[in-house]
């Protein structure tokens, strides 16, 4: 009997929604078609009008009351698409940097390949081949470095290793160790390499080239009387200070450097010359090495 009244009672509350529900449309569509069919001056047009300036202020205050937090929104978002576009303009910039660093890498390179041609074309009695440098020595005084040619190109031990230079070739080392594909270069900057050399327009005298200081070379063995200045080029001699009138491994003529200074101690018999090389190996990415042919280059070679 209750389960009967509660239904009841249920479809009686279902309907009168429902009939309230229809009211409220058939009164907004009766309004809807009266205030599009009065005039302007009619009495709907007039409650809107009043409604309006009624609710102006609230929606004013409410606008208000809302600013900041929209502010904070608008602020928020801004600067989460500001980090964003900092953080592809940063990798779009990575990107740059990379291409810019790789492409002064390559003309570098590419220069130093220029000053290659024609190195060693006239050093008579040797033939040559150009090597890449692909490791090498990581101390102040940058010893040694190793090549890309070996046995297997003519490459032989002793065979002296040339560079260029803006003012053309110079000496910067020589062959010790030898392999089928590779070599190990010895650079005269390595403080145990000595080189027998002269400055012709000092004089006809012989001197012996070594590094004391990396970068650096110094020149032993001139006379007070030599008549040097500086900027004069340093050349090899073709042999052996120490040894009077003994071959060198190096031919004669090559350019090694120039003199930056000089001076002798007023009881020395002797001038040292500091030499400055044409080429800081350092920076060093390829090389011409000269292979012996005449029987004189090869004597030489042989020690």
């Amino acid at each position: 009997m209750a389960s009967s009244t509660n239904t009841g009672i249920q479809r009686r509350r279902a309907n009168l929604r429902r009939a309230v529900i229809a009211s409220l449309v058939v009164a907004c569509l009766a309004l809807l078609t009266g205030y599009f069919r009065e005039a302007p001056s009619g009495p709907l047009h007039s409650v809107q009008s009043s409604t309006a300036g009624v609710m102006a202020p609230v929606q004013e205050l409410a606008g208000k009351a809302v600013e900041p937090f929209r502010n904070g929104w608008n602020y928020m978002t801004s600067w989460r698409d500001a980090r964003d576009r900092a953080a592809r303009l940063e990798q779009e910039n990575e990107v740059l940097r990379a291409a810019a660093a790789d492409n002064i890498i390559r003309d570098q390179e590419l220069l130093e390949l220029r000053r290659l041609n024609g190195v060693g074309d006239e050093v008579s009695g040797y033939g040559k081949v150009n090597a890449a440098l692909y490791a090498r020595s990581v101390t102040a005084w940058d010893r040694m470095a190793r090549i890309n040619r070996g046995r297997d190109d003519g490459v032989v031990r002793n065979a002296p290793v040339l560079a260029g230079s803006e003012r053309g070739m110079q000496l910067v080392g020589v062959v010790t160790v030898v392999r089928s594909s590779s070599a190990d270069v010895a650079f005269i900057t390595d403080g145990n390499t000595e080189v027998g050399a002269r400055v012709p327009e000092a004089g006809p005298y012989p001197g012996l080239l070594q590094a004391v200081t990396p970068g650096q070379l110094r020149l032993t063995m001139m006379p007070r009387e030599a008549a040097l200045a500086d900027g004069q080029m340093v050349y090899t001699s073709g042999f052996v200070a120490r040894g009077g009138a003994l071959p060198s491994i190096y031919p004669r003529g090559l350019p090694v450097g120039v003199v930056t200074n000089f001076g002798a101690r007023e009881a020395d018999a002797q001038t040292t010359v500091q030499v400055t090389p044409l080429v800081d190996t350092r920076e060093l990415s390829y090389v011409t090495v000269l292979i012996p042919e005449s029987p004189e280059a090869i004597r030489r070679a042989e020690g």
